[in-house]
């Protein structure tokens, strides 16, 4: 059975700034069948798959995952002005094909992205 893990770099997204992070996709095959995988990401207001406009869902294309391995893939959540400091509950749909084009497996996860005003730098 496939598995699915999300982790976020940095841990957190500065308010009230331009900025980013990178929400890391990680899919485990534990099994011996081969799986294409996609992931469709949905991000809350406020935040954007995009640096210059309001870009909410997107869907990124992580590739094959033959057995006994992993791949992971990074998505940018980009914060602007606009961004208040609180949590931001994005969610993952992972879609597994198998060698047909048939879904085999769907998995929906969610992670919380931390947003933070940023300190000023003091020694």
């Amino acid at each position: 059975m496939p598995n699915l893990t999300l982790r976020t770099h940095p841990p957190v997204v500065f308010a009230y700034s331009p900025n980013h992070i990178e929400v890391i996709v990680r899919v485990e095959n534990d099994g011996k069948e081969k799986y294409w995988a996609e992931a469709d990401v949905n991000v809350p207001e406020r935040l954007s798959l995009s640096p210059d406009n309001s870009l909410r869902k997107g869907r990124v294309r992580i590739g094959i995952v033959d057995g006994s391995e992993y791949i992971e893939k990074s998505v940018r959540v980009y914060a602007n002005t606009y961004t208040n400091p609180q949590m931001y509950r994005c969610t993952i749909a992972l879609y597994l094909y198998n060698k047909d084009g048939i879904i085999q497996t769907r998995m929906d996860k969610p992670i919380d992205i931390r947003c933070e005003i940023k300190k000023p730098n003091t020694l």
